[in-house]
């Protein structure tokens, strides 16, 4: 069976959502799928404007949470495990997710090549999680939007065009990266003590 049959492409831009040309740091919250009022959770941070969302799922784990979380806001869902197989990008993406998560170090690249090609066949943005200039050089020429690096990679040559995602939010990151993942966002007032902190 053609795992792509069914998929609809996303509408909502995750790589467009995280985009300040770094004059701002969009800290995306990570929420954690277990918590009891993770739909809840997710819907006031629509409301108090974050730009996306990050969820992380446990390896065996359904897809329940993340689809209920895609249809519950109006925002971007990134689904922030690392996938390596296409069909999971597929998967993702029937299950209402805007943007994967790869890691370079994992993937030959070919493959890297085929998964973000597949994720941007839908209209996701794959976010490479990279380590080392290499792995950013592949990225680029597998033309995946988005580069996901530490803290201490930040000092990195990204290829033009590409977004970064630092893995965890840190006020040195601002200016260097154009988004962070945020796992302490756990809440619409968290959200809002953050965005007052970038203001400043």
């Amino acid at each position: 069976m053609d795992p792509r049959a069914g998929v609809t492409p996303s509408i909502r831009n995750f790589a467009h959502a995280i985009d300040r040309q770094r004059k701002a740091l969009e800290r995306i919250p990570l929420l954690d799928v277990t918590r009891p009022d993770l739909v809840e959770a997710a819907r006031a941070l629509d409301e108090a404007e974050a730009a996306a969302l990050a969820l992380a799922l446990a390896p065996g784990v359904d897809l329940a949470p993340l689809a209920a979380v895609a249809r519950a806001v109006s925002i971007p869902v990134l689904r922030a495990d690392f996938l390596a197989e296409e069909f999971r990008i597929y998967e993702s993406r029937s299950a209402g997710a805007d943007a994967v998560l790869l890691r370079a170090s994992a993937l030959p690249p070919e493959l890297l090549a085929r998964l973000v090609q597949a994720a941007t066949s839908t209209h996701m943005a794959a976010c490479v999680a990279c380590a080392n200039a290499a792995e950013i050089t592949r990225a680029g020429a597998a033309r995946a939007p988005v580069v996901v690096l530490d803290h201490s990679d930040l000092h990195l040559p990204v290829p033009p065009r590409t977004l970064v995602l630092v893995r965890s939010f840190s006020a040195e990151a601002r200016g260097r990266a154009d988004a962070a993942l945020d796992p302490g966002l756990t809440d619409a007032a968290s959200f809002r003590r953050a965005l007052e902190e970038e203001d400043r």
